[in-house]
């Protein structure tokens, strides 16, 4: 694969924008079925490090065009869906540049509006441009953590309904301020209490803080007919072993958890091969000598941290000698409570099938990919040792 030249040197925003992209795409398809308006609220637009004239390495341009596509292909099945989006931007200059971008624009059918200034204190105005009848997607992407991701300042909006949120999580600075005595108050705003981590493995740690701040997140927006869920995607350094931040997917649909997971499990290769490469860039950089091979060639679509032992564990753990019916909520339950994608599951159930500890009485053959058609609530059972 090729990293576009825009992207050098932020590979982690490659990965991202491909994540929203993908994301959004599926989101707003199905979502287009059954609302008539539809928004996207970028709370911290920029645009920011665009090496791009046009734009088009931003998450304003990628969004944009994604609502495009979409609103022609809703249209094509007979769905008019109205769609809208606001840019938040808080620094003047880039602010000048947001607006006459969206001036610049050809109309295409969306509605456009840009807002200058702190988000945290443009909160009740963004609610207003929302209005109560419409689906709302809110992406929270900023450079730090201050005023931002503290549940006091997200509350407003997380107990608006019909909407969703894909914030990002700032570990790296967070995991940095967490142990500062002087920085209490606001970690007990963030993670609901002042976490205690000592004696703690980075990864226990990490793992440890995230959890706290989902359930946090969880516990200030409101359910109706289903219980907020969440899900998480880490993003690494592009050229260090090291978590940057976490993607935190906030929604009260099950369906929801399912395809993010799916979208973000399809785009795990892609973060492997944009690393590799960006790692490669930086030795080739350092030793002033082009290297034969591209690095990307040599990743594996494997995942080395996946431990399919502990997934069949698992999955026995959820089993019975009686039939227990497995549909999307199940399997958005399996999905909040690990780090595990779709495809884990599904290659960890085959295994089992093959050595004959489960079975599915729905699946006329044991099926050795899609083992488990989650949308059709199939009955598993454990099998008898």
């Amino acid at each position: 694969m090729e990293i576009p030249s825009q992207y050098k040197g932020r590979e982690q925003a490659y990965f991202k924008h491909q994540l929203l992209e993908a994301y959004l795409e599926r989101l707003f398809m199905i979502v287009g079925q059954h609302q008539r308006t539809i928004c996207y609220v970028d709370c911290f637009a920029g645009p920011w490090k665009s090496q791009a004239d046009d734009l088009e390495d931003t998450s304003i341009v990628i969004s944009l065009n994604l609502i495009n596509k979409c609103r022609e292909a809703l249209r094509k099945i007979g769905k008019e869906v109205q769609f809208r989006a606001l840019y938040v931007e808080e620094k003047p200059t880039r602010f000048k540049v947001l607006q006459a971008y969206l001036a610049a624009r050809p109309a295409d059918g969306t509605t456009t509006h840009a807002l200058q200034g702190k988000f945290h204190q443009l909160l009740q105005e963004i609610l207003a441009w929302c209005g109560s009848d419409s689906f709302v997607f809110f992406f929270v992407d900023p450079t730090g953590w201050k005023n931002v991701v503290e549940l006091p300042t997200l509350t407003p909006l997380l107990r608006r309904p019909n909407s969703e949120f894909l914030i990002n999580f700032m570990y790296d600075f967070l995991s940095r301020t967490v142990p500062q005595p002087e920085f209490q108050a606001d970690m007990k705003s963030i993670f609901g209490v002042v976490p205690e981590t000592n004696g703690m493995l980075p990864e226990e740690r990490e793992a440890h803080l995230v959890s706290l701040y989902r359930n946090n997140l969880k516990q200030v927006t409101p359910g109706g007919k289903e219980q907020p869920r969440t899900a998480c995607v880490k993003v690494l350094k592009p050229t260090h072993d090291r978590t940057l931040y976490h993607l935190v997917y906030l929604t009260r649909h099950p369906k929801g958890i399912v395809e993010f997971m799916e979208a973000s499990e399809k785009l795990d290769i892609v973060q492997k091969k944009v690393r590799a490469l960006a790692k490669q860039d930086e030795r080739v950089a350092k030793k002033k000598q082009m290297e034969l091979f591209s690095a990307d060639e040599h990743v594996s679509d494997e995942r080395a941290d996946m431990d399919l032992a502990e997934i069949k564990a698992y999955w026995l753990s959820l089993l019975s000698t009686e039939p227990r019916y497995f549909g999307t909520k199940q399997l958005a339950e399996m999905l909040e409570s690990t780090e595990w994608f779709p495809g884990d599951f599904q290659k960890a159930f085959a295994e089992l099938a093959k050595e004959c500890k489960v079975k599915n009485l729905d699946a006329k053959r044991a099926r050795p990919v899609n083992a488990v058609n989650f949308e059709k609530n199939e009955a598993l059972v454990r099998l008898e040792s």
